[in-house]
């Protein structure tokens, strides 16, 4: 995809909405014909071939991929103010749901209903993957769907399958909250700081940035965060649970100025 740093940008509802995946896939799963509706939810593993290769610490990368980054995020989001939840948020690199889920579901218990409240309130949880499943097992719009569908958040999220490398289709100032999880890294590093100015600049003043990437990548977004005028920018290590073999992970979190 080239884009054009000076194309303009159509509102975020005129131009996401009509690509929604979520809503594609509702219309073929009418009946449950696409997913079974008792499926349960399932994230899968973080890179199979990181996995094969961490060797005697497969044990430690297990934990982490299956256990340690659900309670990584619980916990990182349950650390936010409130006002995170309140307007619209955006996973970028969301994989097959596991924060896209945690987010919707924080933003029902806050908002007290379902999800016509949550949409009242424009406060609609947005993901964007290039869904490859090199980094993910069953890496899949349709396993995305499943999990949304499985928790009852079809009416909560938006999905679209694009490339955060590239200019992202919402308007500047939008997200109260913009979050990462384990896909930065992925894509090169000219690409990564790109992906980083993009988050900057979706993300509304006084909103909140969380990344959680392996240890060596996050140094760098946050001297990019810095770049770009932002001084609230905090680095360090994720913790035990989320050590992937080898490879220990740090998490950034950022609060974009309000001035």
């Amino acid at each position: 995809m080239n884009h054009q740093k000076d194309e303009p940008r159509q509102p975020l509802e005129d131009n996401l909405n009509c690509l929604d995946l979520i809503s594609g896939l509702r219309k073929q799963d009418r009946g449950g014909q696409l997913v079974d509706n008792k499926k349960k939810t399932s994230y899968g593993i973080d890179s199979p071939l990181g996995l094969i290769s961490s060797f005697v610490f497969a044990p430690v990368y297990l934990y982490a991929t299956v256990k340690g980054k659900h309670a990584f995020w619980d916990q990182a989001l349950t650390s936010l103010p409130d006002s995170a939840f309140y307007g619209p948020s955006l996973d970028m690199g969301c994989g097959r749901g596991l924060v896209l889920v945690k987010t919707a579901t924080r933003k029902r218990q806050l908002l007290g209903g379902g999800p016509a409240t949550v949409q009242a309130r424009n406060s609609l949880s947005y993901g964007i993957d290039i869904f490859d499943s090199g980094d993910q097992t069953g890496n899949s719009p349709e396993t995305l769907y499943a999990n949304i569908k499985a928790m009852g958040l079809l009416d909560d999220v938006v999905a679209h399958a694009a490339s955060f490398t590239d200019p992202l289709p919402f308007a500047e100032n939008h997200f109260s909250l913009v979050t990462a999880s384990l896909s930065l890294h992925n894509v090169p590093s000219s690409d990564r700081k790109a992906a980083i100015r993009e988050a900057c600049r979706v993300c509304k003043p006084g909103g909140a940035i969380i990344i959680l990437d392996l240890l060596g990548y996050v140094a760098e977004y946050e001297a990019e965060m810095k770049k770009q005028g932002w001084t609230r920018v905090e680095r360090r290590f994720a913790g035990l649970g989320v050590v992937f073999g080898s490879w220990p992970t740090q998490v950034l979190h950022a609060i974009k100025p309000t001035i």
